[in-house]
């Protein structure tokens, strides 16, 4: 989401409301680029789980209607999709199922 943030005009714009995730995991800010989509096909451990990130996850015009206090933003989808090929954020399989928790270490292993 940061670096969507950063792509925009109104940074203000990306609130996780707007793509309804499970899990918000924050990146080393040094990375390029929608880190999700170059972790596809590794295995995140989270707290006691572990899961597969398997896809990016496609986005349609929901992430810029107004929700809520969030106005309608067409940038925000056209962004997404200039910069990420139209995926934002990832779909994921869960490999060992386990308790994890706001705070939780994640690890970035290979499949």
């Amino acid at each position: 989401m940061n670096r969507l943030a950063g792509l925009l005009a109104d940074p203000s714009q990306v609130d996780s409301r707007r793509f309804r995730p499970n899990i918000v995991i924050e990146t080393d800010a040094s990375q390029d680029g929608f880190v999700e989509q170059q972790i596809i096909g590794k295995v995140l451990s989270i707290g006691e789980a572990r899961i597969v990130i398997s896809e990016s996850c496609a986005r349609c015009t929901f992430t810029a209607l107004a929700q809520g206090d969030l106005t309608f933003e067409p940038a925000v989808l056209q962004t997404i999709a200039r910069h990420g090929e139209g995926g934002f954020g990832a779909l994921c399989q869960v490999m060992q199922p386990g308790k994890i928790g706001l705070g939780d270490r994640v690890t970035l292993h290979e499949a």
